[in-house]
């Protein structure tokens, strides 16, 4: 499964409403996905269109069997910031391609646990121009 491309999408924490207003500031994520050592990278792309730092990175996930499409790994929001212990899955809805997230602070995903929470739906947008030669710290 190549999850090669920019994908793009809102992040939510749960309880989240589909009214726009809840995502006013800050909510949209871009990230051009190119391969690397250990499995997949995310490079951030700025509002500008710019490459910015590497933000997510993913592995495939073996312990799941019943199919490809299924990562984890840790994403990266800002710098200086606690990252998430993150878990993606890989669909293709009505040929639209969607990455979806769900992810929590510490080292790893536990969904019982009460915290803070992340979760995104990113789509494929297109073609990757970031690479990690592009990648910035």
């Amino acid at each position: 499964m190549s999850l090669a491309g920019r994908w793009s999408g809102k992040r939510h924490g749960y309880g989240r409403s589909e009214a726009e207003s809840d995502c006013s500031n800050g909510c949209a994520l871009t990230y051009d996905f190119v391969a690397c050592k250990d499995g997949w990278c995310g490079i951030a792309v700025k509002d500008d269109k710019t490459c910015g730092a590497i933000g997510v990175r993913l592995a495939a996930n073996n312990a799941v069997t019943n199919g490809g499409g299924t990562y984890k790994g840790q994403l990266l929001l800002a710098k200086d910031t606690a990252p998430y212990a993150v878990e993606a899955w890989y669909n293709s809805d009505e040929g639209a391609a969607k990455l979806h997230f769900l992810g929590d602070t510490g080292p790893e995903l536990r969904i019982m646990r009460r915290s803070f929470p992340f979760e995104a739906e990113l789509a494929r947008t297109g073609d990757a121009t970031c690479t990690l030669e592009k990648a910035t710290s």
